[in-house]
């Protein structure tokens, strides 16, 4: 009797060499070594029955007497079968394939997700709504009211529809058709149900250029919809992509705000220079206008003043031409060479050396003429010399000088002289 061990093609589990049937799945073998079973001398041998088409209760039937020295074998195993698994193990390769294939959808939407979304970002629509879309929204629910939208072009307001669309239905998106004309959207197609056709119309009339939706979506009939089961991946794949959107429509919002309060603020700060500019330019123009009447007063006052003069000299000439003769009296006090130079109805003093004079005073009875006289010094007080050295004559402009020469004496010493003057 040998102790060899085999396997079974089916179940897997350990058979002796001698059995042709498997206890466990019923598996037949061709290649299965008989059994000889080795008695005592005298005693009758095992009987070895092929195990065949005849059943076990039949040859327990023919062997009432014995079954114990029975041994069946398996008919000759002609076909190869593969290995029968068991009830645990057929679990687990069904919960394997399972979750295969949940991962596969789950990458194919995570896909399609990123694809809609850079879609997105190159055409984005304006929605101007803080809640977010309810994925079977109840058809006795009242439509959402359409805000006034601004003028957009229907090519955008049709990118938007379709991206909106995408979102919001991403696996029957295939099944909506639309138009745009002039800001009314008409939906064609089909929907699985009621909620689907009034979820669709709903989040087109949030989209910013929207006037009106006309939905002439159809029904599938009730008999024919299978049971709606909610994935709950894909509806927070789908909240999570609304949620976006919709943020960033909140955050161009936020932007345009924000460029238009900086274009405003810039306007009022261009408005306040403006403002300031004119209040500068005619207080300027205020300041050149006083100047230009201050000017003009003392341009008037000097013309004033030069009439006066010259009205004054024409007197004078008149005087002098009436009188025939005249005095001019000088004092002051002297330390060193002066000259009085004197010219019409005035004198000057020009020092030549040491102290310069000092309480000069000088009085005319009347001017001197700017004609042809005689000046003669008539007196003169001073401890040095008092002398005229220049008379008045056309060459010299009419203009008498009289020097006074105190240099050597040591200290000042007051002077005093008057000349008088005749007409030739």
């Amino acid at each position: 009797m040998t102790g060899e061990g085999v396997f079974c093609s089916s179940c897997g589990i350990t058979l002796r060499a001698f059995m042709k049937v498997c206890p466990r799945c019923g598996a037949v073998r061709d290649n299965a070594t008989p059994l000889e079973i080795d008695q005592p001398q005298g005693a009758s041998k095992n009987k070895v029955i092929p195990l065949t088409s005849i059943t076990e209760n039949t040859i327990l039937r023919k062997n009432r007497g014995s079954p114990q020295n029975l041994v069946f074998l398996p008919p000759v195993e002609t076909v190869k079968r593969f290995p029968v698994l068991t009830a645990g193990q057929r679990v687990l390769l069904a919960a394997g394939i399972g979750l295969l294939i949940l991962m596969s959808v789950i990458a194919f939407l995570l896909w399609r997700q990123q694809k809609h979304e850079g879609h997105n970002r190159e055409i984005r629509p304006m929605v101007t709504t803080q809640g977010l879309p309810t994925i079977s929204p109840s058809p006795t629910s009242s439509p959402i009211p359409s805000p006034s939208p601004p003028l957009i072009d229907d090519q955008a307001i049709a990118a938007a529809v379709k991206s909106t669309l995408s979102a919001y239905n991403p696996l029957g998106f295939s099944r909506y058709r639309f138009q745009v004309k002039e800001g009314e959207v008409t939906l064609e197609g089909e929907a699985a149900h009621q909620p689907e056709k009034d979820g669709a119309e709903n989040v087109i009339k949030l989209i910013a250029g929207v006037r009106s939706v006309v939905n002439k979506m159809t029904v599938k009939e009730l008999e024919t919809l299978a049971p709606v089961r909610l994935n709950i991946e894909e509806a927070n794949l789908l909240d999570e992509a609304m949620r976006r959107q919709i943020l960033e429509a909140e955050n161009a919002k936020s932007n345009r705000q924000q460029q238009e309060a900086e274009r405003l603020r810039r306007e009022e700060a261009a408005a306040r220079q403006r403002e300031e500019e004119l209040i500068a330019r005619k207080a300027a123009e205020e300041k050149l206008q006083r100047e230009a009447e201050e000017y003009e007063k003392r341009l008037e006052e000097v013309r004033r003043s030069e009439a006066d003069r010259r009205a004054r000299a024409e007197e004078a000439r008149i005087a002098a031409s009436v009188l025939r003769s005249g005095t001019v009296a000088w004092r002051g006090i002297v330390d060193g060479i002066e000259e009085i130079i004197i010219t019409g109805g005035s004198a000057s003093v020009r020092h030549l050396s040491g102290t310069a004079p000092r309480d000069v005073h000088v009085s005319f009875s009347a001017p001197i003429p700017r004609s042809p006289v005689n000046i003669s010094l008539i007196a003169a007080n001073g401890r040095g010399a008092v002398k005229i050295v220049q008379q008045p004559s056309g060459t010299n402009g009419y203009t008498t000088i009289v020097r006074i020469d105190d240099s050597g004496k040591g200290g000042e010493k007051p002077y005093d002289f008057t000349l008088k003057w005749a007409i030739q």
